[in-house]
């Protein structure tokens, strides 16, 4: 659990330094947002999680933790805001796509890969829309 702990550090530090925060001030949560916030707003979830130890070696004799996580970006908006969502999610991409994080507690990122993305959800009667990246970490210790 230590290394999904260190993701989501990670996300959250790396996207304070982005644009998206600095300049357009967009909120981004983890797992859960206040309902009372105006939109566009980002959540970042958990997914999924796979941690499995490697060969132990010489330097490490209990071996090495390794964490394949899956997270999901969503950014929700209203119905004038989807252009600007499109915006958004491609910057994400940007953002954390093929990029480095950088981990404490001695983690090591290992890789950061978009593995898909769309509109996941139009409430007609809300006028809301929902676009999602789906985004695999890699990481060790």
């Amino acid at each position: 659990m230590l290394l999904i702990q260190e993701i989501k550090q990670a996300l959250y530090a790396k996207y304070q330094t982005d644009t998206l925060w600095t300049v357009d001030a967009i909120p981004f949560y983890l797992e859960k947002a206040p309902q009372s916030k105006d939109y566009p707003i980002i959540c970042c979830y958990h997914i999924d999680s796979n941690q499995t130890m490697a060969m132990p070696t010489v330097a490490k004799p209990s071996g090495f933790d390794y964490c394949d996580a899956r997270f999901q970006f969503s950014i929700h908006g209203n119905n004038r805001q989807h252009v600007q969502l499109e915006d958004i999610a491609n910057r994400l991409e940007n953002l954390f796509h093929r990029t480095s994080l950088t981990l404490g507690n001695d983690c090591t990122h290992i890789a950061s890969i978009c593995i898909n993305s769309g509109t996941r959800f139009w409430n007609e009667n809300e006028k809301i829309w929902t676009i999602a990246l789906d985004f695999r970490f890699l990481a060790g210790r």
